[in-house]
């Protein structure tokens, strides 16, 4: 046996007091003491002695080791979120058009014009009379390499080339898009101070957000389903307010009511049909009337060329007017300053607007050129609780970026708190219930040697719970099936080494001499089957999700913490018992 008993011994104390420091936050609950100091302050005043009511010292004191319950235990929000990734393919090709132009123009081809191609993701290019076809291929050959020439297209009695994205770079743009998604609502989220939340791709175009705690359904729509893509655009002056009613007039005569609501529809035929310039479209601005319901209440005809987007923006925060109404004040990055400066002092006497989600939130006049970097949004109707709300949101995702694509809820489940209370009980009273029953088994089989293994066994739930507090795992229903089937592995090597040791007593050894013999013979084979297990949770873990997770993690910690208790601890009790040459193991 190396080192000596008592170094063992001390090493095994020290465990069991590490444990005991970390688990120690979940029994004391000194937050609901420090809620009810605070209660009894509000309604007594403050204490005369701080000593006697200000417990905020002990939280000082306490390791952050509490444990974060998944959504099943909880309870929460469990959004599943389709990302829309063909719009990331648009609004892709269409921020490349304003570059693009200006890239052409620095190398000296001269453009009267470069769009997007409605409705496609190519790029349509006007070239200035006189100027070389051969040329412009050669240029987008080697600086824009992703899009590929389909020809030459008549529009308007004009001339436009057609450069088409390629399948692989549009493909590689829809994968980064749900990557992209999978950042954003991460920030977002964890700016909203829900512990523990869980969001990964679900497959294909798919993303699972849970949301443990959390029971305002509607506040995690808001902030997980607003899209926040911000774009500012330059108003098309030469489309009269008389023009604009008149086009909508024909346009709800002729079109059905699904396509007339339909903003985007609605543009597209007001183009289509010639009734408004192709690079136009027509927006609505959006407030809110007593009742909280959106409602359309002016149009404008804005250039489809976007000068600035949410990506040029640097910070966001809610701010109060002379009015004590609520609005989100914005901070440009330096390149967005710049341009904003150039925009709107290019722009004196013209109005820009500034759209949120394909609605306009605003469309003000420039009056004067605008250098500080600085522009803000206002939040429209609705009442003062509800525009302080929508403020709070829109200034959250503005600072943690805009989604690259919209995203639509395609499943919303409710786990209430009553349902994750009855599934941690019910699975406490499993675990004891499984607990007990091998507890009483090893007592009745091995008899008094059967002790020592309930208490290896019982060290080993300590050191399991432990290490799980230690290392921030949040605890699940399959978290707790992995602890439950860890008591039976640890059971099954002590069982293993106590069959080694009966068996060396039945060839007539010593009690000491069987117990360092049936270990030693012992040890190999129960290594090999928890080594094997391990790897299996390993696995687990690197190809499974959510609740898979959960499980592999206490799978693999119990099973480092049953080889320590099966075989250092129980062999410290064992030498223990039979430091003394004459003694008898009872089997």
């Amino acid at each position: 046996m190396t080192g000596t008993w008592w170094a063992k011994l001390a090493l095994i104390l020290a465990a069991v007091a590490l444990s005991a420091y970390a688990l120690l936050p979940n029994f004391l609950a000194v937050d609901k003491f420090e809620q009810l100091s605070q209660q009894a302050d509000s309604v007594h005043g403050p204490a005369q002695d701080d000593s006697e009511q200000d417990v905020s010292w002990l939280r000082g004191l306490l390791p952050d080791t509490e444990f974060a319950l998944g959504i099943d235990l909880a309870g929460g929000i469990d959004l599943t979120l389709v990302v829309e990734v063909d719009e990331a393919v648009l609004s892709s090709v269409q921020r490349d058009a304003r570059p693009l132009r200006d890239s052409l123009q620095r190398e000296g081809i001269s453009v009267d014009e470069v769009r997007r191609m409605r409705g496609q993701p190519a790029l349509l290019v006007k070239l200035t009379e006189g100027e070389s076809l051969a040329d412009l291929r050669f240029f987008m050959q080697q600086r824009y390499n992703g899009y590929s020439y389909e020809g030459t297209q008549l529009k308007d009695g004009l001339d436009y080339h057609v450069f088409l994205l390629s399948e692989d770079s549009a493909d590689y743009i829809r994968k980064r898009a749900v990557e992209q998604a999978l950042e954003a609502l991460r920030d977002r989220i964890n700016e909203t101070g829900v512990k523990e939340p869980t969001i990964m791709q679900k497959g294909g175009y798919s993303i699972t957000v849970q949301l443990p705690g959390m029971d305002d359904m509607q506040e995690a729509i808001k902030i997980i389903g607003t899209t926040a893509v911000l774009e500012f655009m330059m108003v098309d002056e030469d489309i009269r307010p008389e023009l604009i009613e008149k086009v909508l007039l024909e346009a709800e005569k002729q079109l059905d009511t699904a396509n007339y609501e339909d903003d985007r529809a609605l543009s597209d035929w007001l183009v289509r049909t010639g009734r408004i310039p192709d690079g136009d479209r027509l927006l609505w601005k959006y407030e809110r009337d007593i009742n909280g319901k959106e409602m359309r209440i002016n149009a404008l005809v804005v250039k489809e060329d976007v000068v600035l987007t949410g990506d040029d923006i640097n910070d966001a925060h809610v701010s109060m007017n002379q009015y004590n109404e609520p609005y989100v004040s914005m901070a440009f990055k330096p390149r967005g300053a710049r341009i904003f400066s150039e925009v709107t002092g290019q722009n004196v006497g013209k109005r820009f607007a500034i759209v949120l989600d394909a609605k306009m939130r605003s469309a003000p006049v420039i009056r004067e050129k605008i250098a500080g970097g600085m522009a803000s949004i206002e939040m429209g109707g609705g009442g003062y609780q509800e525009q302080l709300s929508d403020a709070s949101v829109l200034s959250l995702v503005l600072r943690t970026g805009a989604l690259p694509a919209p995203v639509t809820i395609a499943e919303v489940r409710v786990v209430g708190a009553t349902l994750g209370q009855d599934a941690i009980t019910s699975g406490i009273e499993a675990t004891l219930l499984g607990g007990l029953l091998v507890l009483l088994f090893m007592v009745v089989y091995y008899k008094s040697i059967g002790f020592v293994a309930d208490l290896a066994l019982l060290l080993n739930v300590v050191f399991i719970m432990a290490l799980l507090a230690a290392f921030g795992a949040t605890l699940t229903l399959p978290g707790i099936a992995g602890i439950a089937l860890t008591i039976g592995m640890a059971v099954d090597a002590n069982i293993i080494i106590f069959e080694r040791i009966r068996e060396e007593l039945r060839l007539g050894k010593t009690a000491r001499a069987a117990v360092d013999a049936g270990f030693d013979k012992a040890v190999s084979a129960v290594l090999d089957a928890n080594i094997t297990t391990f790897i299996a949770g390993v696995v687990l873990f690197s190809y499974g999700s959510g609740p898979i997770k959960g499980f592999a993690v206490t799978l693999m910690i119990g099973i480092a913490t049953t080889l320590f208790s099966a075989i250092f601890v129980s062999r410290t009790m064992l030498d223990l018992l039979t430091r003394k040459a004459a003694t008898r193991l009872a089997f």
